[in-house]
């Protein structure tokens, strides 16, 4: 017999830690990518290998890291109840791909085709 709200609308369900770890990571990668070009500076401080090749390196790791975080925010989102919470999760990591591919670009049309 059902005695509460809860047990009509499922059980409550919330993202586990791992998976805000993992949604949280390519944000981080992002903004280590974005200090170390100095702002996409055209003479970054930094040495050339690390802004050149580190930071594409890191935004591949990003745009991984995003779309595991996007697998698992899939996967633990419950049949009943509130989906809100996974569905901000997927977006966030939609959004980390699609940032990790514009910072990729720009680093290669600013680092590496400059000369061009």
């Amino acid at each position: 017999m059902k005695t509460s709200w809860s047990d009509y609308m499922g059980e409550k369900v919330k993202p586990s830690t791992l998976l805000i770890i993992v949604t949280l990571i390519p944000l981080f990668l992002n903004v280590a990518i974005f200090i170390i070009t100095d702002g996409f500076n055209v003479n970054p401080t930094t040495p050339p290998f690390l802004y050149m090749f580190g930071t594409l390196a890191m935004a591949v790791i990003a745009v991984l890291a995003s779309i595991i975080g996007f697998t698992m925010a899939r996967d633990e989102e419950p049949e009943w109840g509130s989906k809100i919470p996974f569905k901000v999760i997927e977006a966030m990591n939609v959004f980390s791909i699609l940032l990790s591919i514009v910072f990729a670009l720009l680093v290669v049309l600013i680092y590496f085709l400059k000369g061009i």
